[in-house]
């Protein structure tokens, strides 16, 4: 397990870790959450990418589900990281009032990534209340997210949820 957090070797494009828990049926929450089917190595295992990351990314969905706010490191991997914790990107392609009013007040430690069709005057909205929004290229998303992660300057990306994505 501590070798978890070892570098892997850099490569020219941010690495993404897809980082879900489902269950054997496939369910992906208990009662609208995935909190209540991880075991306590699960929790270590999710802790310890959360720690490797630069960047964290998750679907608008599962952010507003899980109530995501400013990303933390775990106790037991502070001592592997150098740095502030990492910075949370939600991903959205309608950019609710629901998710600014989440991303708002986080001093810049929860950032919304929009997709390119999402209107100006919604990205305008987010940013009044003081987020940063970051508009995703054109194209196909996948590409887009790996475009953006590279501009932030992100080596290793930690992709947290949205069974839509």
């Amino acid at each position: 397990m501590w070798t978890a957090l070892q570098p892997d070797q850099p490569t020219s494009a941010p690495m993404i870790r897809a980082v879900m828990i489902s269950s054997i049926d496939g369910t992906t929450t208990v009662d609208g959450r995935s909190g209540g089917l991880g075991t306590p190595t699960d929790r270590l295992v999710y802790d310890a990418m959360r720690a490797r990351a630069d960047l964290v990314l998750v679907g608008s969905g599962t952010a507003l589900a899980e109530r995501y706010g400013p990303a933390v490191v775990s106790p037991v991997w502070t001592d592997r990281r150098t740095g502030p914790a990492p910075t949370v990107l939600v991903l959205t392609r309608s950019l609710p009032d629901r998710l600014i009013d989440l991303c708002a007040g986080t001093d810049d430690r929860v950032r919304i990534a929009a997709a390119h069709e999402v209107g100006r005057q919604r990205i305008e909205a987010a940013r009044a209340r003081g987020v940063r929004v970051h508009v995703l290229d054109p194209g196909p998303t996948g590409a887009a997210v790996r475009a953006l992660a590279s501009r932030l300057h992100a080596r290793e990306v930690d992709f947290e949820g949205g069974p839509r994505l």
